[in-house]
This record gives C-alpha cells, structure tokens and sequence, in this order.
C-alpha cells in the first residue's frame, strides 16, 4: 500500500514538473517584466486587454506607447502580432492555490489613439477614464467582453460600442457612439450621458440607459429581465412594443396609442426614431 502511495507521489510531483518546463516558465518567472512597454506605430489598428482577474487601471497618456506594470501574482505578456499589440495578464494554476494572487495592474495607452479597442475581463475589476466630458477619447470600435467582476468606464466617442457580458456589472458615463450594442446573460449594465442608436439582447439581468439625447433608433430584445429607458422630455420616436409575457410600459404621452394586453404603441413628439422593445418575459420600462 506504501508502494502504491509512493508511486501515485511521484508520478503527480513527475506531472507538475512538467507542465512547469513544457509551459516554458517557472513558479515565479512572467513573460514580460513590469514596466515593459510596446510602440504604437501607424501600423497597430488594435489594442487588445485580456484580463483574466485582479484590479485594473487603463489610463491614456501623452506617450505613443503601450506600457503596463503589475504589482503582485500573475503572469504578464505584452507582445505584437501584426497590427495588434496585445496585454494578457492571467494565473498559472499553481498561482490559483497561492495564499496571495491578487495583483494590481496598470496600463498605458496614447490618448490620441483613436483606432480598435477590445477589453476582456474574466473578474476583479477594471477602471478606464477615457477623456472628460468636453474632450472624450476617440476610437473606431470600442469592445467590451466580460465574464464576471466590476467594469468602470467614462468619456468615449466611437463609431461602434459593443458589449458581451455573461455576468458582472458595468458602468458607464457619457458614451456617444454611431453603432450601440449590448448583450447581457446576467449582471448589471448602467449607462448614463448615452448618445446614439443602441440594440440589446438581454437574457437576464438588468439595464439602465439614460440617454443625454435621442439621436437614434433603440431595439431591445428581453427574454428575461429588466429594461429601463430615461430619454429626454423632448425625445420623438415611434413605440412599437410587443410582451408574450410581462411588460412594456411608457410614462411619455403618446399619440395615436394603443396598450393592450402587455402590448403597447404610439408615437411622441414627431416620431423621428424607432424604439422598439419585445418581451418574452420580464419589462421594459419607457420614462
């Protein structure tokens, strides 16, 4: 029995040596150092964030430059791969049983970058002030992807936004975009100071969007869930809501409407954008 005890030990203590050595890494060596930093040369039209956990802080500098520094467990990667320059930070799992793997991330990015951006986080959380009110950060596509943890960002103009969260919360303030989309399994979206056309499908969970003016269309699509509109006083558009169960509901005074059975329609003001809801089950609510 001692034998076999043995033999189980070493092949397991055989086994963890050598997903260390095949992984080309050790218990405490990173890829890239903390402090390390990537040029952002006309040829880069992407910056990608992979997050798997810890707190993060994205924040635009003067430099044209790509730079991050971790205090604390993990594993950091920065590297080029054609156009992209890429930010990984994520656990081995032998870091996963450490007493401590919380680790402190910060990354720089140029503020007058104004091309791709796609950020990832598995959980923790992440913080990322673009601008300010009067001078927002310019991208083309802005992508946020989230499993779970907390995600903060502020002060982004961009021709596309769009979100995928399977869970967490994110928050966000003054966001104007040509192209809004936001996907939600489970969590919370809050949105203030919104500016655009916005599409969402929401599973389960809750969104809030509060819009600093109404200058296109809104098509949500609930199966599960909350929807909440704050639009403007002023706000013209043309309700077309559709609930197989729950409800769509509208404070505004609408003309010509029509509210029966969960069903709702009618148009306020001179109906210039579309606002569409359907409802499997679940609301949305019109204030």
């Amino acid at each position: 029995m001692k034998n076999i005890f043995a033999v189980i030990i070493a092949i397991l203590a055989l086994g963890t040596l050598y997903t260390i050595i095949n992984d080309q890494t050790s218990l405490f060596a990173k890829d890239t150092k903390s402090g390390d930093s990537v040029e952002v040369t006309s040829d880069v039209d992407s910056i990608q964030l992979l997050l798997e956990s810890g707190e993060t802080e994205i924040i635009p500098t003067d430099e044209n430059e790509v730079k991050v520094e971790i205090d604390g467990n993990g594993k950091l990667t920065l590297k080029e791969k054609g156009d992209t320059i890429e930010v990984e930070v994520k656990h081995k799992w032998y870091q996963w049983i450490a007493f401590n793997r919380k680790s402190d991330i910060t990354v720089y990015v140029p503020k007058d970058y104004d091309r791709d951006m796609s950020i990832e986080l598995g959980s923790g959380e992440a913080v990322f002030t673009g601008g300010s009110t009067s001078n927002p950060m310019k991208l083309d596509t802005l992508t946020v992807k989230m499993g779970s943890g907390d995600m903060e960002l502020a002060h982004f103009k961009t021709n596309v936004f769009d979100h995928k969260g399977s869970s967490g919360d994110l928050n966000i303030d003054n966001l104007t975009t040509k192209n809004g989309k936001v996907n939600l399994s489970s969590g919370d979206v809050d949105i203030s100071n919104y500016e655009g056309p916005l599409s969402g499908d929401v599973s389960s969970g809750d969104v809030t969007v509060m819009m600093k003016s109404l200058t296109g269309d809104i098509d949500f699509d609930v199966s599960s869930g909350e929807v909440n509109l704050d639009l403007p006083d002023d706000a013209s558009f043309t309700l077309n809501g559709r609930a197989s169960s729950g409800d769509v509901s509208s404070n505004f005074p609408l003309k010509d409407i029509k509210d029966e059975d969960g069903d709702i329609s009618g148009t306020a003001g001179n109906g210039k954008y579309k606002v569409k809801a359907s409802v499997s089950s679940g609301s949305v609510d019109i204030y």
